[in-house]
C-alpha cells in the first residue's frame, strides 16, 4: 500500500472510530430517554388511578423500590407537583396529567431526533467502513 493510500486509510479509520463512539453515546442518550418516556407513562396511569380512589380510602404508598407504607387518602382533588428548583405548587389530577402529557410529547420529539441523528451516523459509518474497505483491497 502507497504511503497516500496507508494515510487516508488511517484517516478514515479514526474518522469511523469517532462517530462509533458517537453512535455509543447517542445509544445510552436514548436508552435514558426510553426510561423517562416509560417512567413518564406510568405516571400518567398512576394518576389515572388516582383520579378513581375516593377520599377516606386506604393506599400503599411506595418509599423506594420494592417497600411501601399504608396511607389514608384525605383529598384527592389536589396534587403536589415538583415543578424544578424544589418548587412544589398545588394542581388538580386533571392539570398534572396534562403536564406529564407535555413532558412525554417533549422527550418523544426529542427521542425522534436523536432516532434520526443515529440513523444518519450509522449510514456514515456504513459508508467510510464500505470506502476503507475498497481502499484497502485496491493492493
Amino acid at each position: 500500500m502507497t504511503e497516500d493510500k496507508e494515510k487516508k486509510a488511517q484517516e478514515m479509520y479514526m474518522e469511523f472510530q469517532m462517530i462509533e463512539q458517537h453512535i455509543k453515546q447517542l445509544q445510552k442518550q436514548l436508552e435514558a430517554v426510553t426510561h423517562q418516556l416509560i417512567e413518564l407513562n406510568s405516571t400518567s396511569n398512576s394518576l389515572d388511578e388516582f383520579n378513581k380512589i375516593n377520599a377516606g380510602r386506604e393506599i400503599f404508598v411506595p418509599l423506594s423500590s420494592g417497600i411501601f407504607a399504608k396511607a389514608s387518602i384525605k383529598d384527592t382533588s389536589e396534587l403536589l407537583v415538583n415543578v424544578g428548583a424544589n418548587v412544589v405548587v398545588k394542581k388538580d389530577v386533571i392539570s398534572t396529567k396534562k403536564l406529564i402529557q407535555k413532558q412525554m410529547e417533549e422527550i418523544q420529539k426529542m427521542q425522534r431526533q436523536m432516532i434520526d441523528e443515529l440513523e444518519k451516523m450509522t449510514d456514515h459509518a456504513a459508508q467510510i467502513e464500505m470506502q476503507l474497505q475498497s481502499l484497502i483491497s485496491q493492493e
